[in-house]
């Protein structure tokens, strides 16, 4: 199975919840930009995981922790082993940890022939990750609460997006601590109607909005410093996803989303550059 990355289009932090949360209310989409997952029953006493980035292999990943809800929640074979191959940035606001967690509910669902639905499926991943629900919901949902609300909207446009990965890792916890009330009057709330309705990415991109960037921009200084200098060379709008490191710019076609990424990766030392589909039109979660 492949399981999709995804853009915040709209980020708006609406403040913090007494459980330690923060309330958001977001648009986001799925992208063509998927890790790899398989998974098989064995005779291991507990769930495993192999994958090809050496540092994702511990008891913190997603995906294992998926893994191991199922087995014991439903009284499953514990020797459920997940192969991984990932190809989403780690902590680059795309989701790829949340996405493979999706992925993999959806697997053990399939291989154990459990019938649940993707409501039932979107619940348990709210219990491991704020983000695992809307990869039930997409190519195109608002996100509400902490991330556990999501109802599936349609966006009248579809495009390319340049991704423009500055390859710093950004915890997400420390963007959120480093968040404040006052970071909400830098950048202008989020017009839903106007966003589900854009017809061109000009349109859209006027209209993008991540309240999180300042306490990104605190955290992740590199970050700060590419976002600023392709401002200054006359590549913006640029817009962050999520909490991470990954600037992205939307674009009607691929040809014109091809030529900025290969001028914004000569004149920036040290980034990738991407450019993906957006936003996808098959099942976000495909076989």
């Amino acid at each position: 199975m492949e399981a999709c990355a995804k853009l915040n289009l709209t980020l708006e932090v609406l403040g913090k919840r007494a459980d330690g949360y923060h309330d958001i209310r977001s648009v986001a989409v799925g992208i063509d930009l998927r890790d790899g997952i398989r998974i098989s029953a064995t005779d291991a006493p507990s769930a495993s995981i192999t994958c090809n980035v050496e540092s994702l292999v511990g008891p913190d990943n997603l995906v294992l922790q998926a893994a191991s809800l199922m087995a014991n929640r439903f009284h499953l074979a514990p020797g459920i082993h997940v192969e991984l191959a990932k190809r989403i940035p780690i902590g680059a606001g795309l989701g790829g940890g949340s996405a493979d967690a999706a992925a993999t509910l959806r697997l053990c669902n399939d291989l154990y022939d459990l019938g649940l639905g993707p409501g039932e499926l979107a619940a348990l991943g709210a219990t491991i990750g704020s983000d695992v629900p809307l990869f039930y919901h997409l190519p195109c949902a608002i996100v509400r609460g902490r991330g556990e609300i999501v109802q599936a909207v349609d966006l009248r446009w579809s495009g390319w997006a340049l991704l423009v990965d500055v390859q710093e890792f950004v915890p997400t916890i420390d963007v959120y601590r480093q968040w404040k009330s006052s970071d909400r009057d830098r950048l202008p709330d989020a017009d839903l109607t106007a966003i589900l309705s854009a017809e061109t990415a000009e349109e859209l991109n006027a209209l993008l909005t991540n309240h999180l960037e300042p306490a990104i921009f605190r955290v992740a200084s590199r970050v700060a410093r590419v976002h600023a200098d392709l401002h200054r060379q006359g590549h913006g709008p640029l817009r962050v996803s999520g909490a991470g490191s990954v600037l992205y710019k939307l674009f009607d076609n691929q040809q014109t989303a091809d030529d900025a990424a290969e001028r914004v990766a000569k004149e920036a030392l040290g980034i990738t550059t991407m450019v993906v589909a957006v936003p996808v039109t098959a099942t976000t979660l495909k076989t």
